[in-house]
């Protein structure tokens, strides 16, 4: 099999590519625009529901508050704390992979899954945009 080097074989056929698509991107964009929506009124109250992905941590929020009361720094930095921990997992865990830690691996995973779906579910029941005013 014949090498071929990355540079610069593979930089200028993926520079091709990614100006082929931001071309065919910025053609749909002017021949198919995006619609403004209604005026903004001033005064008028309007709920904005957060983005989907953001709806675990806005059940994390609603059952937190519901938990410890007016803490919310806590509410907040638990989530922060928790992703800084999943960051760091590949530096911390550098031992030998056994089918036991492989089998807690997964299971930790499962677990984390589920309770993203369980919080999103329970944000979601229990009104989803009620509790961006709870941020500070």
């Amino acid at each position: 099999m014949r090498e071929v080097p990355f540079f610069p074989h593979q930089v200028v056929r993926e520079l091709a590519l990614s100006s082929l698509l931001l071309g065919l991107l910025l053609i749909l964009a002017s021949l198919v625009p995006a619609p403004l929506g209604a005026e903004a009124q001033p005064g008028e109250v309007s709920v904005v529901s957060p983005p989907w992905y953001l709806a675990p941590l806005f059940g994390f929020l609603a059952l937190w508050h519901g938990v410890a009361g007016g803490n919310l720094s806590l509410g907040v930095a638990i989530p922060l704390l928790v992703v800084l921990l999943m960051l760091l997992l590949p530096f911390i865990d550098r031992g030998e992979e056994t089918p036991r830690g492989r089998m807690l691996r997964r299971a930790t995973a499962a677990g984390f899954v589920l309770l993203m779906v369980l919080l999103a579910w329970f944000a979601y029941s229990t009104g989803l945009a009620g509790y961006a005013g709870l941020l500070p």
